[in-house]
């Protein structure tokens, strides 16, 4: 009966210290919404009768072109073609902040680099108006363990000078993206924090070392072999220490006069530009598309609640969630979400929680949590079934 007593008081402080509905999550989301209406270091550039009329100018055109570079990030390849344009004044009224660097100013011209952040709300009213989906929010940063094999039979390599595939994650442009993604520095710490061994395993403690040092809850494993001198066989690896996706593999081969450098950072983009991808399509809103669930969350004890309800405040998809009611090892959700149970599933996923849908309820666990109930009659629980595939939950990865 104590440790009854304790879990209820324990739910009851947690549940008086965000006593605003959406209040938590909107901070926790806050780090990523700014990461999606953000466009950073865009050229600009004008010239004009005097430096300071050139300087407006370019800061006005560089607003504009900011703005749908953003648009084009957060929206499905297939709307690209039908984006709202909004005038410049239009564009100006969403701007919340901008900042210029690397500025170069004559008698008669202006060049620098912007970097704008945009009224979300704003971004997502024009959005809907003219009926087009967009990604909820941008990514955590990830860290990138890049292994490498420079045959298939040679042993992996990662941090050892020897190791061209992480010089080509260090070489490559990583700026206006919905995941950004970390490079290690590879220094004595990285280097007795994880093996190219545990990171293939991978090994939970090990992954965990490496994330602990960067503050990051996220690891992406990006392993390159190198087949043939013009080939490169490549699979990832996304998730938690507890919990990473199951890996997609893919084959690029190298272009003719393409050098070995620049075919390894094309191979990095391919990758980073897959997982991007995959997250703005499992994050993707459509108009239309909140409403309100009732959810089950299996328990093991409070450490299982805590972390359930921060993944559930971190996830674009839950825009809002209370607690209805709870035992000691289930607890009763109310969820406002932006989209089917397979969406919010595939963006849990990295989170380590599971989503199943049974009738009128969603069952939410922990991946590698308590199991289902022996007797699904006793509570609306599912019966197990295939994880999704693909990083996110998407389709697998192709060229």
């Amino acid at each position: 009966m104590g440790t009854v007593v304790r879990l209820w008081l324990a739910v009851a402080l947690v549940t008086v210290l965000g006593v605003v509905p959406g209040a938590v999550s909107a901070l926790a989301q806050s780090a990523g919404e700014d990461g999606a209406y953000t466009a950073r270091d865009v050229p600009i550039e004008a010239t004009a009768g005097d430096p300071a009329q050139a300087r407006q100018q370019a800061v006005a055109a560089g607003q504009v072109t900011a703005f749908q570079a953003m648009l084009r990030r957060i929206t499905d390849p297939a709307d690209q073609g039908r984006l709202p344009q909004p005038s410049a004044d239009d564009v100006r009224r969403m701007v919340e902040t901008y900042s210029l660097a690397d500025e170069r100013t004559t008698n008669t011209s202006y060049r620098a680099r912007i970097t704008v952040r945009y009224d979300g709300d704003a971004v997502r009213d024009l959005l809907q108006r003219n009926g087009i989906g967009y990604a909820a929010s941008a990514s955590q940063p990830v860290v990138v363990l890049p292994v490498y094999q420079a045959g298939p039979d040679r042993a992996p390599v990662l941090w050892e000078d020897t190791n061209p595939w992480l010089s080509a994650w260090r070489a490559r442009d990583s700026e206006n993206v919905l995941m950004p993604i970390d490079v290690p520095t590879g220094d004595l710490r990285d280097v007795t924090s994880v093996t190219a061994e545990e990171a293939l395993e991978p090994d939970s403690e090990a992954l965990a070392r490496v994330l602990d040092r960067y503050g990051r809850a996220q690891a992406l494993i990006a392993q390159a072999v190198r087949t043939g001198p013009d080939t490169l066989a490549l699979s990832i690896n996304y998730g938690s220490p507890r919990a990473m996706a199951r890996t997609a593999t893919t084959t690029l081969d190298r272009a003719a006069g393409e050098s070995d450098a620049a075919f390894l950072i094309r191979a990095a983009d391919a990758i980073a530009s897959r997982m991007e991808s995959d997250w703005r399509g499992a994050t993707m809103i459509s108009t239309g598309t909140a409403r309100e669930v009732t959810a089950l969350a299996t328990l093991e004890g409070f450490g299982d609640w805590v972390a359930i309800r921060q993944a559930l405040e971190r996830s674009p998809m839950i825009r809002d969630h209370a607690v209805r009611a709870m035992t000691r090892d289930r607890a009763q959700l109310s969820l406002t979400v932006l989209g089917d149970a397979a969406r919010v599933n595939a963006a849990l996923e990295a989170e380590g929680l599971t989503v199943r849908e049974h009738g009128a309820y969603w069952i939410i666990s922990r991946i590698g949590g308590p199991s289902v109930p022996a007797d699904p009659a006793a509570q609306p629980y599912p019966s197990s079934g295939p994880a999704p595939s693909g990083v996110f939950g998407g389709g697998p990865v192709s060229q």
